[in-house]
């Protein structure tokens, strides 16, 4: 959807969160004009995925005896046909890839974002990672492509250069915005988006409108502070301040099939 009607749907998304970023995340989810619940007791989640438009699962603080929960989750998810996106932080690590592996086995995840490294490992591409951060030169279009093809998710992978992939369509970002590596809720704000605007219908234009309104909301705070505090404040700003026209020409401008 578009951001005049996403702010007029304001649509409920549920953020199976991190203990670090909760409060950015909800934050951001309600700035932009969606509505946030984050929750992870599992007694609540047949009531709360019933009212929720989105529900986001992120892994950065996950406890292996959290799987069944979250499998749970996200079946209940699938079964009302509610929109699941998967951030699955570090996931190239062995200890965090086996419950990714079983979850993305037993349940159906419509996008999952990630940085290069993260979505390499879908992809099952050797690519350099360092906790939440990627390093290395890897093709990130072929990395998101190969990564869509193997998952049937639509992928959304963040960086210097930002792809959108469902393994046929892919389109590309290539708007580098260094700040919004130096603020670690930022992906974990990013994968709430990609659940608000995917909300009505699961798509790579809608996933890539998620992913220019951080870029533009980046590169306009970018131009206002220059340190990292003030900037993931002034980021907020203007995620609140951006204006459909003004999303829509950034997109016309930056937003490139590859």
């Amino acid at each position: 959807m578009d951001l005049l009607e996403l702010k007029s749907k304001t649509p409920l998304v549920f953020n199976y969160a991190n203990y670090v970023t909760p409060q950015f995340v909800a934050n951001v989810v309600n700035v932009v004009g969606g509505s946030p619940i984050m929750a992870r007791e599992i007694d609540e989640f047949n009531d709360l995925v019933a009212i929720s438009d989105a529900v986001v699962v992120n892994t950065g603080t996950w406890r292996r005896s959290e799987l069944p929960e979250t499998i749970k989750l996200i079946q209940i998810a699938n079964q009302a046909k509610k929109v699941v996106v998967l951030d699955p932080v570090a996931v190239g690590i062995p200890s965090r890839s086996v419950p990714v592996k079983a979850v993305m086995t037993d349940s159906q995840v419509n996008v999952i974002r990630g940085n290069a490294a993260e979505i390499a490992w879908f992809a099952g591409i050797d690519f350099t990672s360092h906790g939440i951060d990627a390093t290395g030169n890897g093709d990130v279009q072929k990395i998101a492509s190969l990564a869509a093809q193997k998952t049937g998710a639509i992928i959304a992978l963040s960086g210097q250069t930002d792809v959108i992939s469902d393994g046929h369509t892919t389109q590309m970002i290539a708007v580098d915005v260094p700040l919004l590596a130096t603020n670690v809720g930022t992906g974990d704000a990013l994968s709430a988006l990609v659940g608000m605007f995917n909300s009505d219908e699961v798509t790579v234009e809608n996933t890539a409108r998620a992913m220019a309104m951080m870029k533009l909301a980046g590169v306009r705070a970018s131009q206002t502070v220059k340190t990292p505090g003030y900037f993931a404040n002034q980021v907020l700003d203007e995620l609140y301040l951006i204006k459909q026209d003004e999303l829509e020409e950034f997109i016309r401008s930056e937003v490139q099939n590859g």
